[in-house]
């Protein structure tokens, strides 16, 4: 792919009896030339005129034969003729700076081509179709139509305040705080699918954690013996439940051990925990995590049965119920919202975000203690600010618009 203002012209001078032009886009199947005249590949070269094309200027694709010292060669011929090789991302960021994407569009690009699973991918989709972009104007257009309506009250009106404008102004900020909470849960899960999910194996010595282990990886990736603390370190596996990818994790047992080493694995199961997204804890009913999520599951039903109520029982020596628990680790991690068109994709789209949902908490602060209008609508403006880091920037224009689209004609 070479895009610029001479993409035409450079390929044309290592394609044979070039049919391209300047002015109108074409697909050709075209012998390519080395530089004694001679053809070295046949291809399919296809040309956009900008603006439109991905990045906005000239561009032009060329489907090769597969072969690297075509590849190479190609690319040799291009750079000779006045080329230069791209640098990561600069296609996307030419597209950008011309105005073909927002920066949530080329986010996405990024998201789509790292995500570790197909519904990762599809959420990168559908924020390359604009579902994000579409939900934040929408979003700040309810702010911008506010941050208009309290102006107009400060600065030009000369009456009080509009009948209900505060109790207007009331719903509207609990709106848009919910659409912004949503957009912030709905993060946590979309990350999942794009980076994979954290879920560690915790119990007692003895209580299947690494057979568990090695039945969900379907492999024996543990060592399993009847000796306590036969597990010293973490081992880790990816394995995939229902399209979501999971780093699965085996932890050394927890108990009271004299074994300096034991101890330190021990400690490393405790932190393991800490981190994961979601703790599967093994025949001890008295581990919990607070603000980890984490399931308690009877093992080794086979030979007995639980005398506490479990999340789930099983026997992961014999399978008995493991396909049910796959489907528990799954909706303990993953609800629907993330069928939703609203996904965020970057951690830098959830911080922006975050940073705007504070401010429009602040404002509703105000609102209820009935406090300074000019303090509510900086607190609203600074809002914007932050989803103007997600979407265009917010102008005084768009400002003045909302404020006089309200008027008469010919007022």
């Amino acid at each position: 792919r070479i895009s610029g203002k001479g993409a035409i012209k450079n390929i044309s001078t290592f394609v044979k009896d070039s049919p391209f032009d300047e002015k109108t886009p074409l697909s050709r199947v075209c012998f390519l030339v080395d530089r004694d005249g001679e053809v070295f590949d046949e291809a399919v070269i296809t040309s956009y005129v900008g603006p439109n094309s991905y990045t906005g200027e000239n561009l032009v694709e060329i489907s090769c034969h597969g072969n690297p010292k075509i590849i190479s060669r190609i690319i040799d011929l291009s750079v000779d003729a006045g080329s230069r090789l791209a640098e990561a991302g600069e296609f996307t960021k030419t597209a950008f700076l011309n105005g073909k994407l927002d920066l949530s569009e080329a986010e996405s690009v990024a998201s789509i081509i790292h995500s570790l699973s197909l519904t990762g991918v599809k959420a990168g989709v559908k924020n390359l179709k604009g579902g994000l972009s579409k939900e934040i104007r929408s979003i700040k257009s309810s702010l911008i139509s506010l941050v208009a309506s309290l102006e107009f009250n400060l600065d030009i009106s000369e009456e009080d305040l509009q009948p209900d404008l505060l109790k207007q102004t009331r719903e509207t900020v609990l709106g848009v705080a919910k659409k912004l909470n949503d957009c912030i849960h709905c993060f946590e899960e979309t990350k999942m699918f794009q980076s994979g999910a954290s879920v560690v194996i915790l119990g007692p010595p003895n209580a299947g954690k690494s057979t568990l282990f090695n039945r969900l990886v379907n492999k024996n990736q543990s060592i399993v013996t009847s000796v306590e603390g036969t597990t010293r370190d973490v081992i880790e596996k990816n394995i995939n439940i229902s399209g979501l990818p999971i780093l699965l994790k085996d932890t050394a047992g927890i108990r009271d051990s004299g074994d300096d080493v034991e101890k330190i694995g021990v400690e490393r199961s405790f932190v393991e925990a800490k981190d994961a997204d979601l703790v599967v804890v093994l025949n001890d009913r008295s581990l919990s995590f607070g603000d980890t999520k984490h399931i308690h599951v009877f093992n080794k039903l086979d030979i007995k049965t639980p005398d506490e109520k479990y999340d789930i029982s099983i026997s992961a020596k014999t399978g008995k119920n493991v396909k049910e628990l796959k489907r528990v680790v799954y909706n303990s991690l993953i609800s629907d919202k993330t069928k939703n068109d609203t996904l965020l994709t970057s951690k830098r789209q959830y911080n922006a975000i975050k940073s705007a949902l504070k401010h429009i908490k602040d404002a509703y602060s105000l609102l209820i203690a009935e406090d300074s209008i000019e303090l509510l609508v900086e607190d609203i403006n600074r809002s914007i600010t932050f989803l103007d880091s997600i979407t265009k920037k917010t102008t005084k224009d768009d400002i003045l618009e909302a404020v006089f689209s309200s008027f008469c004609v010919g007022k």
